[in-house]
């Protein structure tokens, strides 16, 4: 099943879950911050791409890399906070699945993954990956252990995890102007594939057409309708 754009309800909870999670401070920035896009912006997400697999990878002691099951909604909701224990728990469907790193009980990573296809709310579209392939989307690391390089370890885990289970390739987009975020996915193997740029005045997105030397392997990932994909096998 994708991930597919949430509904009113499903966005009330996630916003409820955000506020009791981080505060109702964060949450006014990033309100008013999305107004300031909706006004006037120009932006670019740079989608990247690895091959799954890899070596087994050790991580530090007081960190536990898990793939996460419906019970981890109460955790997450509460320490990660852009899901409701229930809107959590409804995504983890199909060919979507959630992987979070915890440390000492408390989660302090999540990063969601899929086979099938994911709401951009930048593009206002559907990124549905090709047959065979991951997209990887929606991380946050909690302030705490930022710099300690926990994102990179999970997008390895996750590549390992994914080429256990016959997938050919995994892709990630990550915004232009998030230098953390482009440095980290590229610590973890991936390389730019291509560009998707976007505008937004007064309320209109204009989306550009994809740029790039892998754009073409890529050509109908972009879709303004949800895709379905093979589901991935269980945990062995």
């Amino acid at each position: 099943m994708p991930d597919e754009r949430p509904g009113v309800v499903t966005v009330t909870r996630r916003v409820a879950a955000r506020v009791k999670s981080r505060g109702p401070k964060e949450v006014l920035g990033l309100a008013t911050e999305r107004v300031r896009e909706l006004v006037l912006s120009h932006d670019k997400l740079i989608i990247h791409e690895r091959d799954a697999g890899g070596d087994a990878i050790s991580s530090p002691d007081d960190l536990l890399f898990k793939r996460a099951d419906a019970s981890d909604g109460p955790t997450y909701a509460r320490d990660i906070g852009t899901d409701s224990a229930r809107s959590f728990r409804s995504r983890l469907t199909g060919g979507t699945e959630c992987f979070l790193v915890i440390k000492h009980g408390l989660v302090v990573h999540a990063t969601w993954a899929t086979s099938s296809s994911a709401w951009m709310r930048e593009l206002q579209r559907y990124f549905c990956p090709p047959p065979g392939d991951v997209y990887v989307y929606e991380s946050f690391t909690r302030p705490e252990v930022r710099g300690r390089g926990v994102y990179p370890l999970a997008l390895r885990f996750i590549a390992k995890w994914a080429g256990e289970r016959d997938v050919k390739r995994l892709w990630v987009g990550v915004e232009h102007d998030n230098p953390p975020s482009l440095k980290a996915v590229q610590k973890a193997g991936f390389a730019p594939a291509f560009e998707v740029s976007f505008d937004r005045r007064l309320g209109r997105l204009t989306v550009h057409p994809p740029v790039g030397s892998r754009a073409g392997d890529c050509a109908a990932c972009l879709s303004e309708t949800p895709c379905s994909g093979k589901k991935l096998p269980p945990k062995g």
